[in-house]
């Protein structure tokens, strides 16, 4: 992988560029099956951004996915630590409903 997350903050780019540039290393991440890395990359999307949308929804996805193997593996912290995510995921998509952002 060429670019790293630490690249793209640093280029000085628009919010919403600099989401975007996120989001397309996080899915080049996935598509190579690093989902640690992708999830480092749509995380930041997020707090670049701010706004729900393509990072939200495939943060849901791999949180889940990730919740689904803690609970295959009987790790109880995994399951409670990616509940907490998806909770916090859900309620900024209450908030930007509710405050339209």
């Amino acid at each position: 992988m060429d670019t790293t997350i630490e690249e793209i903050l640093a280029r000085g780019l628009s919010p919403q560029d600099c989401s975007k540039a996120l989001n397309d290393l996080g899915k080049r991440f996935s598509e190579q099956n690093d989902i640690d890395s992708a999830i480092a990359c749509w995380e930041k999307s997020m707090e670049c951004y701010g706004k729900p949308g393509f990072a939200q929804a495939q943060l849901m996805k791999v949180y889940n996915q990730k919740q689904r193997e803690s609970a295959r593996s009987g790790d109880s912290q995994g399951i409670e630590a990616y509940a907490q995510k998806i909770d916090a995921l859900m309620q900024k998509s209450k908030d930007a409903i509710r405050y339209g952002y």
